[in-house]
């Protein structure tokens, strides 16, 4: 039988970590005597796994002495007869209750503190990686918003530093803090490990983290984090959710439910969703995570204490269903499992599986099995899944999905935007599960995956965004009760009967219940087919002018006198790019962090990937403050300049327009500005930059350790032939025209293609069709 673990509140030193020298100096006992009970009795708990040192539960530590009593000729004090070795323990144990804090300081000194932490990662980890920096700050956040006795020891410790202590006496101090920290809350230590590869370049350095950190909030920990998962680059099993997601997971499971005691993720990552579920519920839930990476799940703990949890963190495995594993029982289950994975046979073959065996090679529906199991009686789950899990033709996959719809414990699929995720652009769906048979029950459907706004590499969810959804399955809920009606909104919801269900062979693919999979019938209305093809001969009009235009330039060619190593024509210079121009690299990323930009700021910033056929096509979805770009008023763009990508990917360069003066460039880019614009055409120059020499040079004299990356020195030697001004002119004439053609080519194709388009929905569809009257072609 399957050992049931009850989730309870519990005081936070029944959860720590304790030696076996602590359990004994509690108990009043010689520490050979521990080492005794563990040989002579086969029950003793076991250490925990996954650390170097050999830690135990101080709960199980605690059941096991409670069945032992002190002998009458032992005891101290004032015990009484049948005090057990347990009850010594307990009164020994040190006090534990903390007090936590929130941030005291300015939103503007917090951003300026995080700019400046963030420019001494260099002297304080010296050889070591940034990730190993990056903990430094996460400890030190957590150290001083949790651990307050703990943090003043710390803080007190750098102002009585000279020059005789050394950087790893502190690095020391901060590690065994945290990590005693760790240990009382049940987690394994092993901050200090990744501390040491620290190599401070000078103690003040180190010193002055320490004191700038003492003006950090609990918000900031997300921050550290999310940079962490960045720079570490955190693969499928142990990237974080991103708090898009994680807010309108909390918003899901909350809603409209009363009386969540506890909750639970069996593969917590960085503990995530236990906090957004755990803010919005409050203080009196009890929270419980297990992750298979121990690493994380340090991280994890950290988090949940930053944000007041009262929180369980255990290693757990990716596997949980296997039967050897404890089950956790929760009013509420949140988790973002790893998607595809594969248990082994024996690990299937102890489980149970209430709704079908899941197909060999593919985990996700076991996990949807286990989080079932593990629900309280009329409990929720919210679990994300890629979208394949809902139209997977799998047999056994589909035979999985038809025996939850028909047991009514799937309540709701909406289907998300693609690129939520910063490390997958995977497309993923949330899955709302609940533990009660409802026989016949009508699943919810939501499409959301149009919604959202690009922002940088990432899609967002905006408020409005959550709200919709969120509004959408709260007036679902609601309606599910007596005397409502519930009412859908067509292209974005839609409820379905199991019978709707069972037609497309137990789909839960959203997708497949908003449209019948016909084209809309305006898009095989005559009227639109006539306007396509108009545009259609309109461009290909344009298209015969501009060769025509082209080849008046192309009659007046003459052979010239230079070359590559021939005099050049008279009138004619060879000199090179910083002789010419001024070069200026946009401002430093560690200058120029991303709590800066947002879509509602005034000024927009220029990033590599707007770049595009010597345009700057930018969408609106960077930008950053007045204030700020007032700040950085050396590097903001004026028409007639010209950016190139300096770092990554190699593109050709783009011409600022009038449109686009004052804006401001990212640190991927170079601002060319002509040192005498009277002696260069910016045509000119843009198309000289743009041809395959000049980018093939760039390329050669480009650093390649990790990106691609080239300096401002070299790029200002890259040599340039400048003709007179009146050539200049004639030349970006002829360039503008062939460059207008090429625009005129892909609008055509474009037009050819909205008119095949348009002409194969209406045609295929029986929208369209010919006049019987009109003789056959």
């Amino acid at each position: 039988m399957t050992e049931r673990r009850e989730m309870r509140s519990a005081p936070a030193n029944v959860r720590r970590l304790v030696t076996r020298t602590e359990i004994a100096k509690w108990a009043k006992v010689a520490r050979p005597a521990v080492t005794n009970w563990e040989r002579r009795h086969a029950d003793f708990p076991k250490p925990v796994p996954g650390s170097e040192a050999e830690y135990f539960q101080l709960q199980y530590v605690l059941d096991w002495l409670d069945q032992r009593r002190v002998p009458a000729n032992r005891l101290i004090g004032d015990e009484r007869p049948g005090t057990t070795y347990g009850d010594r323990v307990r009164h020994q144990l040190p006090d534990n209750v903390l007090p936590t804090t929130d941030g005291d300081v300015s939103n503007r000194e917090t951003a300026q503190r995080l700019h400046t932490l963030l420019t001494l990662a260099d002297p304080v980890r010296g050889s070591a990686a940034k990730a190993d920096y990056l903990t430094l700050l996460l400890t030190l956040n957590f150290l001083r918003v949790a651990e307050r006795d703990r943090w003043v020891k710390v803080y007190e410790s750098t102002l009585r530093t000279d020059d005789t202590k050394r950087p790893k006496d502190l690095l020391r101090r901060i590690g065994h803090a945290a990590d005693e920290a760790l240990r009382r809350r049940g987690v394994s230590p092993g901050l200090q490990n990744s501390l040491m590869r620290l190599t401070p370049r000078t103690l003040q350095d180190l010193t002055k983290v320490v004191r700038l950190s003492a003006g950090l909030a609990r918000e900031t920990y997300e921050q550290f984090l999310g940079m962490y998962e960045e720079e570490v680059a955190l693969g499928s099993g142990e990237f974080l959710t991103p708090p898009t997601l994680t807010q309108l997971i909390a918003d899901l499971v909350t809603s409209g439910a009363t009386g969540i005691r506890t909750v639970y993720d069996p593969y917590a990552r960085g503990g995530e969703l236990l906090v957004a579920v755990a803010n919005t519920v409050g203080a009196d839930v009890s929270v419980r995570g297990e992750s298979p990476r121990l690493e994380t799940l340090r991280y994890a703990s950290m988090y949940l204490a930053v944000y007041g949890a009262n929180a369980s963190m255990e290693v757990g495995t990716a596997t949980p269903w296997a039967g050897n594993q404890p089950v956790v029982r929760a009013d509420v289950i949140v988790t973002n499992p790893p998607f595809n994975t594969a248990s082994t046979l024996r690990e299937r073959a102890l489980a149970t599986w209430p709704y079908g065996e899941p197909p060999t090679g593919n985990d996700n529906f076991a996990w949807l099995q286990h989080i079932l199991q593990s629900l309280e009686k009329g409990g929720r789950a919210a679990v994300i899944m890629p979208q394949s899990a809902g139209t997977s033709v799998n047999k056994a996959v589909e035979d999985i999905r038809r025996n939850m719809v028909d047991d009514g414990v799937v309540e709701c699929v909406i289907a998300l935007p693609s690129e939520l995720f910063t490390t997958t652009d995977v497309p993923v769906s949330v899955w709302l599960l609940r533990k009660q048979t409802l026989r016949d029950a009508p699943v919810l459907f939501i499409d959301a995956r149009q919604r959202g706004e690009k922002s940088r590499n990432q899609r967002i969810l905006t408020p409005d965004d959550r709200d919709a959804i969120v509004a959408t399955y709260q007036r679902w809920r609601d309606g599910q009760r007596p005397g409502n009606q519930h009412e859908a909104n067509d292209g974005f919801v839609a409820l379905a009967k199991p019978a709707d269900i069972r037609a497309r062979n137990f789909s839960l693919n959203p997708a497949d219940y908003l449209t019948d999979g016909l084209p809309d019938s305006a898009m095989g209305e005559p009227d639109a087919i006539a306007d396509a093809f108009r545009r259609l001969a309109e461009t290909q009009e344009q298209m015969n002018e501009m060769v025509q235009a082209i080849g008046a330039h192309v009659s007046a060619l003459v052979r010239g006198t230079g070359g590559s190593s021939s005099p050049l024509p008279d009138g004619w210079t060879r000199t090179s790019l910083a002789e010419i121009c001024e070069i200026q690299a946009g401002p430093s990323y560690s200058y120029l962090r991303n709590e800066q930009r947002s879509p509602d700021g005034a000024v927009p910033l220029v990033r590599p990937k707007d770049l595009r056929d010597g345009h700057i096509t930018h969408t609106d979805q960077d930008k950053v403050s007045a204030e700020a770009a007032a700040s950085y008023e050396h590097y903001l763009l004026k028409a007639d300049d010209i950016i190139c990508i300096r770092s990554g990917a190699l593109a050709p360069p783009a011409l600022v327009r009038p449109a686009q003066n004052g804006w401001l460039p990212h640190h991927n880019l170079f601002r060319l500005r002509a040192r005498q614009p009277e002696v260069i055409d910016p045509l000119y120059l843009l198309g000289f930059l743009s041809q395959s020499y000049a980018l093939a040079w760039v390329r050669n004299h480009s650093v390649t350790a990790g990106a691609r990356s080239i300096s401002g020195r070299s790029f200002g030697e890259l040599p340039v032939v400048l003709p007179p001004m009146s050539v200049q002119r004639r030349v970006a004439a002829i360039l503008h025209d062939l460059d207008l053609q090429i625009s005129c080519h892909r609008r055509l194709v474009t037009a050819a293609t909205d008119v095949r388009a348009l002409l194969t929905k209406g045609l295929m569809s029986g929208a369209l069709t010919f006049d019987p009257a009109q003789a056959d072609l």
